[in-house]
């Protein structure tokens, strides 16, 4: 059978596709499992009466920032399949130093493979997301990302729901979590080469020395249109406030605010799989309310309604302690189903709007900008922890800046118009 008969068959006929897509998964879910753990311990367990997520946060977003340039340049110089394979491989070492460092406690050697492990999601990204279209073909491409995207989004749902029973089930045997993350990287290393071999795209392309020169020269091209400019600082401080609230909905644990004891992580857990689900219940009603509200209105209400339920948040904590828990779970509820009438939206714009030809640039700069966030986002909720902030007060600086930045550049926001009616600039 010929490549492109391979291409334009059926998704569910594609084995090629089907491994790609069991292959991310699993990566994705270790991420999040491995990471989560850390970001338990280091709120709860390893510095009592400190909370230094924000290291764990700062040192798994760095790889990306310094090294996503790079990859990308890589992801065309070479096949992307051979990239994905190594990289999967790299992963069971990375997994088995993480059981070490987890049954040991040993927060050095905790965040050095942290880091190791964001260097290996970086190099992972472009091949993830470049091969796509060499394994479904034109046609399918639509179909095959909303596949990619759901299921990224479930692996991380599912990573993170499972980080607290995991502690609370093997809290003093850690390396039996970590056995589970070994695991997981077997898999998805033997589900990678269900993946057909493919050829390099660019095999004589050169590797960029300035690993930040791909993104300086995006921004030198999207300088003519500030529309794009004001929604990608946007979209980016939205990840660092969504950073914070990921470390804030750990933080919130301590007994100085809803005192949930360290055998029941799982109530942490369930936080976070209440705003996950919440995202993508509101992501899919997003394309419904937007038939009647224009995607601009839709991106400042979500900011505002993200800004309300962070700070009736921390306004419920202060009020009612541990007794606010049930409250909690149910504001985390509203804040992501109205943080999808943001995200949606936005990402809909930078994929329309932009002038032909620098869509792929606009989604570098784009990633750039978030992960810098991200890792500010690390560095921020540090800081506040060191001057004894709480968290939620926290998290509630995090919407203001954001929706500050959204009444700067308002008029570039809600003239947002929906795809079929927004110009080419």
């Amino acid at each position: 059978m010929s490549n492109h008969d391979i291409t334009e068959s059926p998704l569910r006929a594609n084995r090629s596709f089907q491994g790609h897509v069991a292959t991310q998964f699993f990566g994705a879910f270790n991420d999040n499992l491995f990471k989560q753990l850390i970001l338990f311990l280091a709120a709860r367990e390893l510095f009592p009466g400190q909370d230094k997520q924000g290291i764990a946060f700062a040192v798994f977003s760095l790889p990306f920032v310094l090294f996503s340039g790079v990859a990308g340049d890589l992801s065309e110089r070479f096949s992307k399949r051979t990239i994905i394979v190594l990289m999967k491989v790299a992963e069971i070492g990375i997994m088995l130093a993480g059981a070490v460092a987890l049954q040991q406690r040993a927060w050095t050697a905790m965040l050095v493979v942290l880091f190791i492990m964001g260097a290996q999601s970086a190099f992972f990204g472009p091949s993830k997301y470049g091969i796509i279209p060499e394994l479904v073909g034109k046609q399918r491409l639509l179909s095959a990302n909303g596949i990619i995207s759901m299921t990224t989004f479930l692996s991380i749902l599912l990573g993170q729901a499972a980080a607290g029973p995991l502690l609370d089930r093997y809290g003093q045997q850690l390396w039996i979590t970590g056995a589970w993350c070994v695991g997981v990287a077997v898999v998805g290393t033997g589900v990678a080469l269900l993946i057909r071999p493919l050829p390099a795209l660019r095999p004589t392309m050169p590797i960029r020395k300035n690993p930040f020169g791909s993104v300086i020269d995006g921004f030198r091209q999207l300088r003519s249109d500030p529309r794009v400019i004001h929604v990608l600082l946007l979209n980016s401080l939205f990840w660092f406030n969504g950073g914070v609230v990921q470390q804030a909905l750990v933080g919130i644990g301590a007994p100085a605010y809803l005192d949930i004891p360290l055998d029941q992580n799982w109530r942490l857990s369930l936080l976070l799989v209440s705003l996950a689900t919440s995202i993508i219940v509101g992501s899919v009603c997003v394309p419904i309310v937007a038939k009647a509200i224009r995607p601009g209105k839709l991106i400042a209400f979500g900011a505002v309604a993200m800004l309300v339920c962070q700070a009736s948040l921390t306004v419920s904590i202060s009020a009612w302690g541990p007794q606010a828990y049930s409250t909690c779970v149910v504001l985390v509820a509203i804040l992501g189903f109205t943080g999808a009438f943001f995200a949606v939206p936005v990402q809909t714009f930078l994929q329309d709007a932009p002038e032909q030809g620098t869509r792929g640039i606009t989604f570098a700069v784009n990633n750039f900008l978030n992960f810098s966030f991200i890792f500010l986002a690390g560095a921020f909720y540090l800081t506040s922890a060191k001057i004894q902030l709480s968290p939620g007060f926290a998290a509630t600086l995090a919407a203001v800046a954001m929706c500050s930045v959204l009444w700067v550049v308002r008029k570039s926001v809600l003239g947002i118009e929906r795809p079929n009616a927004t110009s080419t600039p």
